[in-house]
């Protein structure tokens, strides 16, 4: 019987996965020499591969993780979610399957904006708003919130203080463009991935939803794939207002 990861190749020939893109466009854009921050960090491990001799990777969140690693490297957000770091310190911001917890999307990529340093880059990775998974996802928050954190627990093993009330109103290219726009940052890019993971503790639904993205994705380029990394960047420009970082 064939693997999960050979039936996806099949119908996917050469797809990278969206993991392995996210720290590829985050080297790409870090400098040997500055700051990344990672917001949203959770437990503060994920982009710590990325930390060398003389380029410091930071995380903040709105609270400590169980499971904090690093703590020297680590700073809680303030309730409103501002930033606990000067304007114009990081050379890239990054945040992973956070974007659809944002409530205000203006107000969190303008937090992102103020601590860039100019021609920084924002990279974050999320799920799509459009996707069928996601309308499924939907549903469940008609249940009280301790319900599907026990059943995200069951399905796939991640921890009840690791799943939150989801809203997804930065989740699609239209809703991001827009806000990057009104928060002062240039498009970059959007890259898409298909992934059926979500069904991975069923095989028969793995192999129905491999096939089913595939024709979607056939017939509505970009629907098909379930998450996305997006890029943007804050512009040179605004070196000629911006105040040093202190």
């Amino acid at each position: 019987m064939k693997s999960m990861q050979e039936i996806f190749q099949r119908w996917f020939p050469g797809q990278i996965h969206q993991s392995t893109d996210f720290h590829g466009l985050i080297a790409a854009h870090a400098p040997p020499a500055g700051k990344i921050l990672d917001f949203g960090c959770g437990d503060n491990s994920l982009l710590s591969s990325h930390e060398i001799l003389e380029r410091e990777v930071w995380g903040t969140d709105f609270g400590a993780h169980p499971t904090l690693q690093r703590p020297e490297r680590y700073r809680s957000l303030e309730t409103d979610g501002t930033i606990p770091f000067a304007a114009n310190t990081f050379d890239v911001v990054c945040s992973h399957m956070v974007m659809e917890h944002v409530v205000e999307p203006v107000r969190f990529l303008g937090e992102i904006n103020r601590v860039l340093k100019p021609g920084g880059a924002y990279i974050g990775q999320s799920i799509h708003a459009r996707h069928y998974v996601t309308w499924i996802r939907r549903g469940f928050d008609i249940l009280p919130h301790r319900f599907v954190q026990r059943l995200v627990k069951v399905l796939y093993g991640r921890e009840e203080h690791d799943t939150f009330p989801t809203c997804y109103r930065m989740n699609s290219r239209r809703a991001a463009a827009r806000a990057a726009k009104t928060a002062g940052l240039e498009w970059v890019g959007w890259h898409g991935y298909p992934n059926q993971g979500y069904f991975a503790f069923s095989p028969l639904l793995f192999r129905a939803a491999v096939a089913f993205d595939w024709g979607l994705d056939k017939v509505l380029p970009g629907f098909g794939r379930i998450y996305f990394t997006l890029v943007l960047r804050k512009s040179l420009a605004a070196a000629m207002q911006a105040p040093l970082a202190a």
